[in-house]
């Protein structure tokens, strides 16, 4: 019997330890989930950016975006290979975005893999076109899809004329420009008036040999 009853006793001694181990292990990953300083959502440098959602127009028809397809967790910085994003709010009807959709065309053009010129990284040029309630202006799909074709941008562009997507990016006006690194942190936004979204992709991306 008393042989009976150590190996009970033993084995009620090995199930407690696994127990308290298995306690103190959950314990751990509890206090690492709780302490751990996670990446803010927001538009600030350094901050992760802001999901962008709504139908997007890519030339031919309207379709579900989605903007974080465009992102890579793993990427590590200098790494030449990622893909960045630059991202534009505004509106068709806005003066200031007309007078500067074309140098928008230039800069998609001049930041692609396709330019054998450039020696930086891909950037993927997107726009979110909004409505700032300009008087005698009501914006529409159709009007997006002329202005894009006037302006001759091969890159997407989502409806936002709700506002939906700039009010929750915090957007006061347009056009606001905004350069996101291919990990999804917002690498440089427009309120730096230091530099254009051009100067911004040549100073901060990567480029080969470099």
């Amino acid at each position: 019997m008393e042989g009976k009853l150590s190996k009970d006793d033993h084995a009620g001694a090995v199930g407690s330890a696994a127990l308290t181990v298995t306690s103190i292990f959950f314990i751990a990953i509890m206090i690492i989930a709780f302490t751990a300083n996670p990446i803010a959502i927001g538009t600030d440098v350094g901050e992760r950016a802001p999901n962008v959602e709504g139908k997007a127009y890519n030339g031919t028809s309207w379709s579900e975006f989605d903007f974080e397809s465009y992102f890579d967790s793993t990427w590590g910085e200098g790494n030449i290979s990622g893909q960045w994003v630059a991202m534009i709010f505004m509106d068709t009807d806005c003066p200031y975005c007309q007078q500067s959709a074309s140098n928008q065309a230039d800069w998609a053009n001049s930041y692609s893999a396709n330019n054998p010129n450039w020696n930086g990284p891909h950037v993927n040029f997107i726009a979110s076109a909004t409505e700032l309630n300009i008087q005698g202006h009501d914006s529409s799909r159709a009007e997006i899809q002329d202005f894009r074709a006037e302006y001759g941008h091969g890159f997407p562009y989502v409806d936002d004329i709700d506002q939906d997507n700039m009010d929750k990016w915090g957007i006061p006006g347009t056009p606001a420009y905004f350069l996101i690194q291919p990990d999804g942190i917002v690498a440089w936004n427009s309120e730096d008036k230091s530099k254009t979204l051009a100067g911004a992709i040549e100073e901060l991306t990567p480029k080969v040999g470099a």
